[in-house]
């Protein structure tokens, strides 16, 4: 930690820590080339063994501050200055003098007002309308309560994007975002507009309820209006929908809901996406140029993984699941996959972007080469006979491990399914789930079409019963298993009815 009075870069004073943690930490500070003007100083320390892999994160470091000063936003603070010093760098941006939503939630008891929650939603809508729409899009990936600074005056911007991860080599938290607030598809390393309204519904959620996701399982939002009987039920429909686990049911973009969210504000009804897109038509999306110095026309910039690119994803080498390319453990099995991508993968990882040009990037680094026309992997084949194995493993392990019952023993326990017979077949009837991860598991089950798909939990086994159209959905089901109730003992009684195949 900086002590205070302590002089940084030759021009900045340090007057006292704001907050941070980790390999981050923000102090206020005064410019003293400017009048000792306040400014927010963010210190990020690297742990770099590797020269060179020091120089590609400096490298990336540099890019993405120059991408984030060329940002002209009232929500969002500027960035003033980016220097480095051995392995310490710093970007100078402006001081904010606020609090967090997250404190202000605490200081109201866990919860706000609609119309407060309304106002700062509105703004928060403002930045991402305006961010999504540069060219090249940058996705904010990780709006949440802590990120939110409010101003006396009730302005809202967007801090932290994030770009203390291009020095944390060994973790791929910060591509994920935050457990509760990211929605289903950061998880797989695929973000588009649509995961910011996730996240947004997901911090609006929280400040109506006073329910925070983040001391909740993943993706499991309960519907507002039982939580908050009072609530405007056009606004609890506008949260339920951002909040829906598949991608395409969400609203369509953030023009969309900040337009609902301003007529439900006037007390007019909001006009649903259908109604929309049937009296306009299929909208044009008005692009913004974002200035990008030091980057030839025509080409992205080689900056982390805020801005959105097509991405070429390569395949896990432990699983064989696909994966981004950008990833340095797998999101799946969790294996280390920085020292196994191939030469032209690694270049891709460290720079934290995928191009489809080559890209003149400030200092003469070059960005990763990948072509339009890259060959694709088939994961569904790949994942399919992985999974398939894992179940194999795991049920074996499981089995070996139970005493064999002796001829004729049919006792209680053994081989029973609910709702049957003992040691008969499944029956329909499902418990009621009153465990976390058994709620979750239902409502993925649910959200993946799978509605026919029963299951109870005998100790650590879970039983499966019900029909599914195909072999190779009975292994997604076993997948959903795997990752979200994470269970490996599995007694599957699925049978496989292809309703569309000849009798």
């Amino acid at each position: 930690m900086i002590a205070p009075n302590t002089i940084v870069g030759g021009r900045y004073r340090v007057m006292k820590p704001l907050g941070g943690g980790g390999m981050k930490l923000v102090y206020l500070a005064e410019d003293l080339r400017l009048a000792a003007r306040p400014c927010a100083l963010a210190e990020m320390v690297d742990s770099f063994t590797s020269p060179d892999t020091q120089k590609q994160a400096v490298a990336a470091f540099q890019r993405e501050a120059d991408m984030l000063a060329q940002l002209s936003n009232e929500h969002i603070p500027r960035v003033f200055d980016r220097f480095s010093d051995q392995n310490h760098h710093y970007l100078v941006m402006e001081f904010i003098d606020g609090i967090t939503l997250e404190q202000k939630l605490k200081d109201a008891g866990g919860k706000l007002a609609e119309d407060a929650v309304i106002d700062v939603a509105l703004q928060v809508l403002d930045t991402l309308e305006y961010l999504h729409n540069l060219e090249p899009p940058v996705i904010y990936r990780d709006l949440k309560p802590s990120n939110v600074m409010l101003t006396p005056s009730g302005q809202a911007k967007l801090i932290d994007f994030g770009i203390a991860r291009l020095f944390q080599p060994l973790s791929n938290a910060t591509m994920i975002g935050t457990q509760g607030y990211a929605p289903p598809e950061q998880y797989r390393g695929k973000v588009e507009f649509r995961s910011d309204l996730y996240a947004l519904g997901a911090t609006m959620h929280h400040a109506l309820s006073g329910r925070d996701p983040a001391l909740e399982p993943p993706f499991s939002f309960p519907p507002l209006r039982p939580l908050c009987p009072g609530i405007t039920p056009a606004l609890a429909d506008l949260v339920d929908q951002a909040l829906k686990y598949d991608v395409v049911l969400r609203m369509a973009d953030a023009a969309e809901f900040k337009q609902r969210l301003m007529a439900i504000n006037s007390g007019v009804a909001p006009a649903t996406t259908a109604q929309r897109n049937s009296s306009t038509g299929p909208a044009a999306r008005p692009q913004l140029k974002l200035p990008l110095a030091g980057v030839r026309s025509g080409a992205q910039p080689a900056s982390a993984p805020t801005l959105l690119s097509n991405q070429i994803d390569t395949e896990c080498p432990r699983c064989g699941r696909t994966i981004p390319v950008d990833s340095n453990y797998c999101s799946f099995c969790a294996a280390d996959v920085t020292g196994r991508l191939s030469a032209q993968d690694r270049g891709a990882h460290e720079a934290r972007t995928i191009v489809l040009d080559e890209v003149a990037a400030p200092g003469g680094y070059p960005g990763p080469i990948f072509h339009r026309h890259a060959r694709r992997r088939h994961p569904a084949r790949t994942l399919a006979l992985v999974v398939g194995g894992f179940f194999l493993v795991g049920y074996l392990m499981f089995h070996s491990s139970q005493p064999q019952p002796s001829d004729g023993d049919t006792g209680p326990g053994y081989g029973a399914v609910p709702g049957a017979p003992n040691g008969g077949a499944p029956g329909p009837a499902e418990p009621v789930h009153t465990e976390p991860r058994e709620i979750a598991l239902r409502r993925a089950l649910d959200a993946q079409g799978y509605a026919s798909v029963h299951f109870g939990m005998e100790g650590d086994t879970i039983i499966l019963w019900g029909t599914v159209p195909t072999e190779a959905d009975r292994l997604m089901v076993q997948t959903q298993v795997f990752l979200v109730a994470r269970i490996f003992s599995i007694e599957d009684h699925i049978q496989v009815r292809d309703t569309f195949a000849a009798p």
